[in-house]
């Protein structure tokens, strides 16, 4: 996976203005919520996170961890057959987040920050 993998980024109001998640974990969950749109789950590396965002490796393990902790996804790990040694891991963001940002696709944001507010008032 390289840098040209990533064609955009929408960021679902709900996690903009979410002011209980960093701008780092805004950014990386709206990432691995786009890069799971197929599978249902991402398997981007620490690494592919850490080039993107100009953050170290370490950074993007206590994001990634922190996002983990405030029950935004669950991370699968896959072991190589009869070893201990990760062959991959499965980030998956979980359905209730899935589920608010396709849903919150089919609403627009405009400049107006008071659109987005309302959007989510009326969400509730």
């Amino acid at each position: 996976m390289n840098k040209l993998d990533l064609k955009g980024l929408w960021m679902p109001s709900e996690i903009l203005i979410n002011d209980k998640l960093s701008d780092k974990e805004k950014i990386i969950l709206s990432m691995i919520i786009y890069l799971s749109k197929d599978k249902g789950y991402c398997f981007a590396t620490n690494n592919y996170f850490s080039d993107i965002l100009n953050v170290t490796v370490v950074s993007v393990s206590r994001i990634i961890n922190s996002l983990k902790k405030k029950k935004y996804i669950k991370i699968n790990m896959n072991y190589k057959s009869n070893s201990k040694e990760i062959e991959n891991r499965q980030i998956i963001p979980l359905k209730e987040v899935m589920n608010r940002y396709y849903q919150n696709c089919k609403i627009p944001i405009n400049t107006n920050d008071k659109d987005i507010k309302r959007n989510i008032k009326n969400k509730k």
